[in-house]
């Protein structure tokens, strides 16, 4: 059991890296003679496997925006370089929200190839 959720993965892996489509997945199947409870049940985890790798890497950007901003926080109150005050405190914190907010789309939001 645990080999053959390994072998999913690793498929898994290369049908995503190589951005291969769902019917292009659905032909590969039939053609290696699965039945057709198999095909869905691989399809179906297929989806979750991308959506799950989706939401590690929003959760992950929605860390690194919020970390980002706090320490463009943490910059702008000590003001040890006032010159970059500016950068600082528009530039980086900008930077952070859009990343944050970046990854909060990745979660919130479901990829169109995924309904059907």
């Amino acid at each position: 059991m645990v080999q053959a959720n390994t072998n999913d993965e690793t498929l898994f892996h290369g049908w995503q890296q190589l951005n291969i489509s769902k019917s292009l997945v659905k032909e590969e199947l039939t053609n290696q003679g699965l039945s057709v409870e198999e095909i869905t049940s691989i399809l179906e985890n297929y989806s979750r496997y991308r959506i799950a790798r989706r939401n590690i890497m929003g959760w992950s950007l929605m860390g690194l925006g919020g970390f980002l901003g706090l320490v463009s926080c943490v910059l702008t109150i000590l003001d040890l370089l006032p010159d970059f005050r500016g950068i600082f405190m528009y530039g980086l914190t900008s930077l952070a929200v859009t990343i944050a907010l970046y990854g909060c789309y990745l979660v919130m939001e479901k990829p169109n190839d995924e309904e059907d």
